[in-house]
């Protein structure tokens, strides 16, 4: 049932890109359009079904180094697809391209890794206001990690990046397989800024259905 928490920002993309891709082409939107705009929403994360259906989950950790993360998560890819879409469907590609941008800027100060936004030129992957360590700092307290970091990684940078390379080590030694406990059952910022921003959907929604 908690796994329902770490869709909330999904679900509130979705929204948006109906509310953003109407007004931009001056439609009222139908309360179907909002179910198509969520499915679209998530739909780069169309690359985690195979980790879903062999793990029973998703989750970068000592258990799984890989980052599902690819194909419409690099924006060479998704934002043309997107585009084309557009100009093919109107509408319909419009709304796509939005909800495509919307998951994109989630996932780079969301939960994970980062994207590799320069891909295929550069697999190194970016994240905003985050850790190099990635971890929330009341987990890094409680499993005395906190204390064996250096001040430069325990800093949040506007912009953090790892390398290839480095990756999967730090993905091995810091990645949490119950991440969905960690950073949605705790107060934290990523939290608090996808509940309210779901919230914030749901209202903006429900007046334009009025």
């Amino acid at each position: 049932m908690k796994s329902i928490l770490a869709l909330l920002a999904d679900w509130a993309n979705g929204i948006f890109a109906v509310l953003l891709a109407a007004t931009i082409l001056g439609l009222d939107p139908l309360w179907w359009h909002f179910i198509v705009g969520i499915v679209l929403a998530m739909s780069p994360d169309i690359d985690a079904i195979p980790e879903l259906l062999a793990r029973g989950k998703v989750a970068s950790s000592a258990e799984h180094m890989r980052d599902h993360r690819t194909f419409l998560h690099y924006p060479i890819i998704s934002l043309p697809l997107g585009m084309l879409a557009w100009y093919g469907l109107g509408y319909w590609g419009l709304l796509w391209l939005i909800a495509l941008c919307l998951h994109l800027v989630n996932d780079l100060y969301g939960t994970g890794w980062g994207l590799a936004l320069l891909y295929p030129f550069s697999k190194r992957h970016y994240k905003f206001f985050a850790r190099r360590v990635n971890r929330l700092p009341q987990l890094l307290q409680a499993t005395g990690d906190w204390n064996t970091l250096s001040a430069n990684e325990r800093d949040v940078r506007v912009v953090t990046s790892w390398s290839r390379e480095e990756l999967p080590s730090y993905i091995v030694k810091y990645g949490v397989d119950d991440w969905i406990k960690y950073w949605y059952l705790t107060i934290n910022p990523t939290a608090l800024i996808e509940y309210s921003l779901f919230i914030l959907a749901i209202i903006l929604m429900s007046i334009s259905l009025l």
